[in-house]
């Protein structure tokens, strides 16, 4: 494909994105149902146009027709990524002094980690001054999430669905000698996971680099993300880690607690 079609191509995207968005944007305002061609007759767009538009979002669960009357509503996805990004803001509010502290007293890499629909990203971190890291999740990125332990901590708690769609979508990308790149091992590893309530990094990221998360558990038992730290292997060996290991499971529980939430189904 030449640049010139894979620009225009992009460009069509992108214009059908705005579309798709105005008439979102529009039942959100206007309903809370709406027949067709009153959703084309207010955005002034082709009546084929939207119907297109429509079924695709349809199919993605952001709206709903009524077979019976044909009209279109917001589906309930919406309700559920706008339940999702609240949570996220409220949580990452929470989460900062705590991670703050957290990062005084282990002088690591801190970081807090969410489920989103593409995967489980970063929403916030905080560094030591000297830092031998050099593979940096930044704040709004993607983590690695069969291999970083922040990941796990959160994969190790969705249901089989949600957590098939990352690992699948993402795929097992090996980045060391000690990355889980068989599906049946990492399985058997978020097992381990879920059974003790944290998750570890032994150089699955980075050679060099070790991790341990613990997840922050909703009242409906659903994971909201996970706290980790991440450093130097040789400060992830026995008393140290030990202690790492507490501080991360304190710390979720601390979080938990003051949004109202339970911390761990285990304790």
């Amino acid at each position: 494909m030449g640049s010139n079609q894979k620009s225009a191509d992009e460009a069509g995207a992108s214009k059908s994105l705005r579309k798709a968005m105005h008439i979102l944007f529009y039942l959100g305002q206007h309903g809370p149902d709406m027949r067709l061609a009153e959703i084309a007759t207010g955005l002034q767009l082709n009546k084929t146009t939207v119907y297109r538009l429509l079924c695709a979002l349809e199919r993605l669960d952001l709206v709903q027709r009524d077979p019976e009357n044909e009209r279109y509503r917001l589906g309930l996805k919406l309700y559920e990524l706008g339940t999702q990004a609240a949570r996220a803001r409220t949580l990452q509010g929470e989460a900062r002094r705590h991670l703050m502290e957290m990062a005084r007293v282990c002088n690591e890499a801190v970081s807090l980690a969410v489920p989103s629909a593409g995967g489980v990203v970063c929403l916030e971190r905080f560094d030591p001054p000297r830092t031998m890291i050099s593979v940096r999740i930044p704040v709004g990125a993607f983590f690695p999430a069969h291999c970083s332990a922040a990941g796990k901590a959160v994969l190790a708690y969705l249901d089989e669905k949600d957590m098939n769609s990352i690992l699948l979508g993402k795929g097992l990308t090996r980045y060391t000698a000690q990355t889980l790149t068989r599906m049946a091992d990492l399985r058997s590893d978020l097992r381990r996971v879920r059974a003790r309530g944290y998750a570890l990094d032994d150089q699955e990221l980075e050679c060099g680099l070790n991790g341990v998360a613990a997840p922050v558990i909703s009242h409906d038992a659903r994971v909201m993300g996970a706290v980790g730290i991440a450093g130097p292997t040789q400060r992830f060996q026995g008393k140290d880690l030990t202690e790492k290991i507490e501080l991360v499971k304190t710390t979720a529980h601390k979080i938990a607690e003051n949004l109202g939430e339970r911390s761990s189904w285990f304790e």
